[in-house]
């Protein structure tokens, strides 16, 4: 065999392992490629995003500098029209102004006094107006042009009490144009998706797209992440990778599409260059071997063994040739080895480190979203827990302005807004502690109850909402009362929430069950309705915490979907379960509370003070608050129960410079007052010799147990929390005192 064939021979064995790293390295370099054409469709993605976000905010801030028009504010409605037309964005922009009901009051696509519909979408006007947040609606039909319009709808509020949204509506065909302006490759489509999954623009066949649904994968993908990437069918039939990512302002989808065929071209053509390459650099290396080849057998020997090593992933070891390249080429064999051991090194320390920065970033992520469930659990429980007791509170009001000298129905208002405010205080105090609450850490007050006041006070709060539906209420009790043990406020916020909830599904003139029965130590309540009743996929998630049916158009139900969950969280609290069950759609639905119901003696009520007993002897009162409304109506009360003699002072400076000639034998003291606090209002009083051995209450809205040791430190002699019972004060003032004894007095809360 010939020193050549011999030289092909050694060549190859070099070459092969060079060759193996080599397809590895191309399928390596296909995958850049890819890739960098795929970072590619995503920075076009954004690019569209950040167009589409400045159309939108120049439409915000335009609509805002429109809105603060005197024409407007003047009632000029013809002026403000004019001004409104220059604002137009040419034939595909225009601008609407809507009243309080949605109705279009100004149209700049119409000349001014014509006959204008009402908005297409009455509830984004309500949405806008009751947020006072721009809003951007998602593709709808027009009310003035056959076409489909989306829209950006600014709150005006002006000074006489009106309430405006300014629109500003575009045509599709905007949208269309402003991503047509886009310098995207041939053959990458561009779309954008509105909340709903349907199209508002499309670069390719908008005509037969707009408004129609997108891509259920791309919609879907869409809900469940900001931006991302997926690779499917487009509603053409083609396979394409899309891109898509999320509109800051509007939340609107803005997706790119490229065919796979031309992404993956360009990856085959780099694979191919460097193939080719590849080839070249192999034959010129055949080439040199003939060459060289009686010179070089030996040292070319060894350089296999050495690249032999290398390609085992293992540094060759030093060989001396006579041959300075040769030499050198060992040399260099020898210094990549070290260097590919270092490379892998630093790899394998660089995944370490970033797997622990996404572990890391993963961490801080879900701590942060627990962190803002919490926060919007609690904020939501606030303000549902709060809603139900102002019903009866402004029902009651409205009684007392209409027929104030009705004594028998002023005493029963007054009755009803005493005890809304007793159970909104209560509950205040349970919500200070948003941990307890968003934890779920609920104490309960467990006390002896009958069963029908609890009924009767959760019919009483929900009285408002039955009662402007017309819904009849069928209330079936046992004819002996039911006793039972458990917390009096969250007991009636159990079915005071199933009544809300059964008067606000239940169309109107519907029914309403309430049913109690007793036996086998448990109490069962039931409450029934005629409404519309709960789908079999909603059943088994009804008590879920955010879980809400299907809302329709014509429904205006409201809530949060945080009525049931409480429900269910109260009721396993006293020891219960509660069940929900329904026919089916449209047949109503059926809501079971039981509950522990073990039978007591009934224990004897303490003795309370009645209306007939003699009252403590009168005193000289003196009242000082800043909140005039809340001074003057205690000092009337005061006067009237308990003939009270009652001065009224708003700051501390006049209450110390009258307090030596009025000589109360009493001091009622805000603390938060205007000039000096409470606390150094009573040091002072408490300095003279004549108010030494004086009666000192504290009236505060500052209710935590560090607020009450302040106020003792000060020198009075008990504390209340706002909204106080008057019946307390009144009870307070009755005490006999004995001199001396007041550093010993126990401070009240």
């Amino acid at each position: 065999m010939r020193i050549r064939t011999y030289l092909f021979l050694m060549a190859a064995g070099i070459l092969v392992p060079v060759v193996l790293f080599a397809g590895l390295a191309l399928d390596m370099l296909q995958n850049a490629e890819r890739d960098a054409a795929l970072r590619g469709l995503k920075e076009t993605a954004n690019s569209i995003a950040l167009l589409v976000d400045r159309e939108l905010y120049s439409a915000e801030a335009g609509l805002r500098v429109l809105g603060g028009s005197p024409s407007l504010a003047e009632g000029d409605l013809q002026a403000f029209y004019a001004q409104a037309r220059r604002a137009n964005r040419g034939s595909t922009g225009w601008t609407v102004l809507l009243d309080e009901q949605g109705q279009q009051v100004i149209n700049t696509l119409l000349p001014y006094g014509s006959a204008l519909p009402a908005h297409a979408a009455p509830g984004v006007v309500q949405h806008v107006i009751a947020t006072q947040k721009t809003y951007v609606s998602d593709v709808m039909n027009g009310p003035v042009i056959t076409a489909m319009v989306t829209t950006v709808n600014v709150p005006v509020p002006i000074d006489a009490g009106k309430r405006y949204v300014l629109t500003l509506a575009f045509s599709t065909e905007h949208f269309t144009r402003l991503i047509a302006s886009v310098d995207v490759p041939p053959g990458w489509v561009v779309g954008i998706i509105d909340s709903q999954g349907r199209f508002i623009a499309r670069s390719h066949n908008p005509e037969g797209l707009i408004g129609k649904p997108a891509r259920p994968e791309l919609a879907a993908a869409a809900r469940k992440a900001h931006s991302g990437q997926i690779r499917h069918n487009t509603v053409e039939g083609t396979e394409a990778f899309d891109v898509f990512t999320h509109s800051g302002l509007s939340g609107w989808t803005l997706a790119v599409a490229a065919p796979v065929e031309l992404i993956e071209r360009s990856a085959r053509h780099a694979s191919f260059v460097a193939a080719m390459g590849l080839l070249a650099a192999m034959l010129c290396a055949a080439a040199l071997a003939a060459y060289f080849g009686r010179q070089h057998v030996r040292s070319i020997a060894r350089a296999v063994r050495a690249a032999t090593d290398l390609g085992a992933g293992q540094a060759p070891r030093q060989v001396h040739s006579r041959v300075d390249e040769m030499n050198e080429l060992h040399r260099a064999l020898h210094a990549a080895g070290e260097q590919m051991l270092q490379a892998q090194a630093y790899r394998r320390n660089a995944e370490a480190g970033r797997q622990a920065l996404l572990d890391a970033e993963k961490t801080a992520r879900q701590m942060a979203e627990q962190q803002n469930s919490a926060k919007d659990q609690f904020l939501a429980m606030l303000g549902h827990e709060l809603r139900n007791p102002l019903a009866p509170i402004s029902t009651a009001a409205q009684l007392l302005r209409l027929q104030p000298g009705d004594a028998k129905r002023v005493r029963y208002a007054s009755d009803v807004i005493s005890r809304q405010v007793e159970h909104m205080n209560s509950l205040l105090g349970d919500m200070l502690d948003v941990s307890r609450v968003t934890r779920g850490l609920v104490t309960l007050d467990i006390d002896d109850l009958e069963l029908d006041a609890i009924l009767d006070r959760a019919l009483e709060q929900t009285h408002a909402l039955v009662e402007s539906a017309q819904h009849r209420v069928e209330l079936s009790l046992p004819p002996t009362p039911i006793r039972m043990r458990g917390d009096k406020t969250r007991l009636v916020q159990i079915f005071a929430n199933l009544l809300n909830n059964a008067a606000k599904y239940t169309p109107p003139n519907g029914r309403i069950g309430i049913q109690a029965a007793q036996g086998d130590g448990q109490v069962v309540v039931t409450v029934s309705d005629s409404g519309e009743g709960l789908a079999p996929e909603l059943l088994p998630r009804v008590f879920d915490l955010f879980s809400q049916g299907e809302r329709k158009p014509d429904r205006a139900q409201g809530g949060l979907g945080l009525g049931l969950a409480l429900v269910q969280s109260l009721v396993r609290l006293h020891g219960g379960t509660v069940t929900a069950s329904s026919p089916g759609p449209g047949q109503g639905s059926s809501f079971t509370v039981t509950l522990p119901c073990e039978p007591r003696e009934r224990a004897p009520l303490p003795p309370q003070r009645r209306r007939g007993d003699a009252p403590g002897p009168a005193l000289r009162v003196m009242i000082v608050d800043d909140n005039v409304d809340g001074a003057i109506s205690l000092s009337l009360f005061l006067e009237a129960a308990g003939g009270h003699h009652v001065c009224t002072y708003y700051d501390a400076g006049a209450a110390l410079a009258r307090a030596a000639s009025e000589a109360p034998d009493a001091f009622i003291l805000d603390i938060g007052l205007p000039d000096i606090t409470g606390y150094e209002l009573a040091r002072q009083l408490r300095a003279m010799a004549q108010f030494r051995d004086a009666l000192f209450i504290a009236l505060t809205g500052y209710g935590q147990p560090q607020d009450r040791e302040r106020a003792r430190e000060a020198g009075f002699d008990h504390h209340l929390a706002k909204p106080a019972d008057p019946q307390q004060v009144l009870e307070l003032l009755s005490r006999p005192r004995k001199a001396g004894m007041r550093r010993s007095a126990r401070v009240r809360s």
